[in-house]
């Protein structure tokens, strides 16, 4: 039985672990993206791109999510309001209900297909607004005014 020594030892382990990817410390530079070594890592396209291009992709993917299959609700960029614009959706009318952060209804339409109403007179915060179609919630969301 042939006996180690534990310098041995402990290269024979940290050179099994770097070559199998089990080893996790890894240097990390000032802007926290991780240091590659011999491939186990992969850099995100998204970290290479300049931070405004990324805050403007995430304000459009946040955006892009208040839309659903009821209604489509944008944005007034001169005033301080938001416009809903009725879906198809199949014939029947919908209810939009517009509330508060504190849960207090702020305003409610009725709404037919390809309707459009203009959310107006609210004051700077986030709402959240709630779609029903009869007696089912068909879509929730929330949205801000600056």
């Amino acid at each position: 039985m042939k006996q180690t020594s534990t310098k041995q030892h402990f290269n024979t382990i940290l050179a099994l672990s770097v070559f199998t990817g089990l080893f996790a410390a890894q240097p990390v530079f000032a802007e926290g993206k991780p240091f590659r070594i011999y491939g186990l890592t992969a850099n995100k396209p998204e970290e290479d791109k300049p931070a405004k291009k990324n805050k403007i992709k995430a304000a459009a993917r946040t955006f892009s999510s208040l839309n659903n299959n009821a209604v489509k609700i944008y944005p007034d960029i001169l005033k301080r309001d938001m416009h809903v614009v009725a879906k198809e959706n199949d014939g029947r009318e919908i209810d939009f209900f517009v509330f508060d952060v504190e849960g207090t209804l702020v305003q409610h339409y009725k709404m037919k297909e390809k309707d459009h109403y203009r959310i107006a007179g609210l004051s700077r915060g986030t709402y959240v607004y709630r779609v029903f179609s009869g007696d089912e919630e068909t879509a929730t969301g929330k949205f801000e005014i600056r």
